[in-house]
């Protein structure tokens, strides 16, 4: 990493990152959940069975709202399992018929070639398929993160197959499982051309201990009733910076450009984003945080709304113009021109970006939930717009909880959840 990214302590140094500008109300993301049944039981879920599928008409008047309301480039269809949603076909298709690229957040069990092809028909833009060893999949179980490579190799292949959809992978990270970061990492950078995205994303849960109690109209909760606690707090205390370097010891390319600060603790870092640039035969480089920004920029001067993805995830050489003004660029071009006079077939290649997004959800910072500052998964519950991970806390107690520090024991450690 270039030096006036680390600081004394060995930490990323946000005045050279680009902070999305992304708020409430003018959003590149939004959120709709169609069922929250599902057909696994994930470790770290945090959506409780308490409703199961949603009627299509109060779906779509929640995408209706949440459009309205954030200005989203995106909707992720969610859940539970989205795929076994009788209707998720129309679902799709009505947000595409509002100029909104549908994303589908799937497990990937039920899907099958046709099934995409249909979901491509109706305009999705995107599958993120869930992937990991804290999954119960049949013929997977016991399987550690490095060989469910193969698994995420399947559903690559059939997403490129297909043509004309993107394909993005989430990733809960437990300290059991950091240690193969860089060999998934590194099964996604030999796809470059098949996978657009992989996020990162640190376990969190509600800790089970006397250091802090829950609040729900001013009444404390049985912290039972909810589906995300744990007893190990060592567990939830992952940071994305933690993620970071342990892959920049494998990945010396990687710098990160974009963050998004939390809203209790604004130093930490909710979204860290590193923009790869490569082609089948392998990684130039980065984007720096001026690309990004600009392409954010022009995107919401014409479009009027700010940038998730790209439909199309070819860059193209004339990514390289920006080299004038974006020192990574210049670097990832240098490079590309070094590498395609040894292998002038490298000239030919198109090129393709990769995001990687390393994700430190919600923890409890001094009595009080850090949550992402300009979340990017804002949907619409009861005709209020609220952060999609409190949705559960809404359907529970009809607000989000708050969290107080127990008198006392002002000499522990801050509690995530």
């Amino acid at each position: 990493m270039s030096a006036n990214l680390v600081g004394s302590e060995n930490r990323v140094m946000r005045e050279h990152l680009y902070r999305f500008p992304w708020s409430k109300t003018d959003n590149c993301g939004g959120w709709v959940e169609v069922t929250d049944e599902c057909d696994l039981t994930c470790v770290g879920c945090y959506r409780s069975r308490l409703a199961g599928h949603r009627s299509l008409e109060a779906i779509k008047k929640d995408i209706s709202m949440c459009h309205d309301l954030t200005r989203c480039d995106a909707m992720a269809i969610a859940g539970g399992e989205p795929l076994i949603y009788p209707h998720i076909v129309e679902v799709v298709e009505y947000i595409a018929s509002r100029n909104i690229k549908p994303i589908i957040l799937t497990n990937g069990v039920t899907l099958t070639r046709e099934f995409a092809s249909d979901l491509k028909n109706a305009g999705l833009a995107k599958f993120h398929f869930h992937i990991d060893s804290g999954q119960k999949r049949q013929g997977w179980i016991g399987k550690n993160e490095a060989e469910l490579n193969r698994l995420r190799q399947k559903y690559a292949d059939m997403v490129w197959d297909i043509g004309g959809l993107q394909c993005g992978y989430n990733i809960t990270v437990y300290r059991s499982t950091l240690k193969y970061l860089p060999e998934i990492v590194g099964w996604c950078r030999q796809n470059m051309h098949k996978v657009q995205h992989i996020s990162l994303i640190a376990f969190r849960a509600i800790p089970l201990n006397d250091t802090i109690k829950l609040l729900a109209r001013g009444k404390p909760i049985d912290l039972h009733s909810l589906y995300d606690v744990t007893f190990d707090g060592e567990e939830i205390t992952i940071t994305s910076e933690d993620m970071f370097w342990l892959l920049k010891k494998h990945f010396p390319d990687l710098r990160p450009c974009a963050y998004l600060g939390g809203t209790t603790s604004p130093e930490t870092y909710k979204y860290l984003v590193t923009v790869l640039v490569g082609s089948k035969k392998g990684v130039y480089g980065v984007l720096g945080p001026k690309t990004v920004e600009l392409v954010q920029i022009f995107y919401h001067l014409f479009k009027r709304r700010y940038c998730s993805f790209l439909r199309n995830p070819k860059a193209g050489k004339k990514l390289f113009l920006l080299s004038s003004f974006d020192r990574e660029v210049r670097s990832t071009f240098a490079n590309f021109i070094r590498l395609s006079l040894r292998n002038p077939i490298r000239f030919f290649e198109s090129l393709y970006t990769q995001t990687l997004h390393i994700q430190q959800p919600n923890e409890i910072y001094d009595g009080d939930i850090n949550l992402c500052d300009g979340c990017a998964n804002m949907m619409v519950h009861n005709d209020r717009l609220i952060h999609s991970c409190k949705l559960d806390e809404y359907r529970l107690f009809g607000e989000p909880v708050k969290a107080v520090e127990i008198k006392g024991r002002e000499d522990a450690p801050p509690g995530h959840g």
